[in-house]
């Protein structure tokens, strides 16, 4: 048996926490002496660290409580308890990672997207937050899906590896950047020696997403075209902008044709 004094002495807890949990009735001691004194066994201790664990998981004390509740079964060797509490703890702990996974996602999609814009939409935020929240995640982000009576499979294998906002992929920030710099460069004529620096960068990044696949590309900004005319799929992408980008790489295409 433990008093309050041992426990303090093993576990980072307060001597007024442990009578808090006493009164809300979420760990209460195995035995109370007349002197007052307070004794916990070792199912006791255990149910402490689990309390202490899932609480530094921010689950609240509620929570901790209905989770205990559930999960108590009277007579439990002392070891199966130990082993019961540490699987749960784990359930729990994925549980979690998932949430806080799921809440990067959102939170960098939003980031992402406000910075390829150049600025707060707010329409665009409320928008892009109702897909996430209707949306399947699969660790931790929303897979893209392609209609299967428009793409191959082959297709749909290479578009499945497309950089995804919200991801942490390095060719999203590579993307978010060469954005940021064609935005503050659409004031120059699309033959300017700048745009056409900007056209071939464009070119090279659009190019590796497709491995090479020119058709494919082709194929697939004609069907996000005809599906952004009644729903906006690439949030952060105004039209003023793709159309500057078509412009410059029409014209270094156009220059290269000439050339041959």
């Amino acid at each position: 048996m433990y008093t309050i004094g041992d426990i303090i002495n093993k576990v980072n807890i307060s001597r007024r926490t442990l009578h808090y949990y006493d009164q809300i009735n979420l760990l209460k001691p195995t035995t109370v002496k007349e002197n007052g004194y307070r004794f916990y066994d070792k199912q006791g201790l255990i149910k402490l660290q689990t309390i202490l664990a899932l609480k530094s998981m921010d689950y609240s004390l509620d929570q901790i409580k209905a989770l205990l509740d559930k999960g108590e079964t009277p007579h439990k060797d002392a070891d199966d308890a130990w082993q019961q509490s540490l699987n749960e703890q784990i359930n729990c702990a994925s549980k979690k990672i998932d949430e806080l996974k799921r809440k990067q996602f959102i939170l960098r999609s939003m980031s992402q997207t406000i910075e390829m814009s150049g600025n707060y939409n707010e329409e665009h935020i409320i928008e892009l937050i109702k897909r996430i929240e209707g949306s399947y995640f699969i660790d931790g982000e929303i897979p893209a899906t392609f209609p299967s009576d428009i793409f191959t499979e082959d297709e749909v294998k290479i578009l499945e590896q497309l950089p995804l906002i919200g991801s942490d992929d390095a060719r999203i920030h590579n993307t978010l950047k060469l954005v940021k710099e064609t935005r503050e460069n659409m004031h120059v004529p699309p033959n300017s020696p700048i745009a056409q620096e900007l056209a071939k960068k464009w070119r090279q990044c659009i190019t590796s997403w497709f491995k090479g696949d020119v058709k494919l590309q082709e194929k697939y900004f004609n069907f996000i075209d005809s599906v952004n005319k009644n729903n906006q799929v690439i949030f952060g992408l105004d039209e003023k902008l793709i159309n500057y980008i078509d412009k410059i790489l029409d014209h270094l295409n156009q220059e290269e044709i000439d050339k041959s």
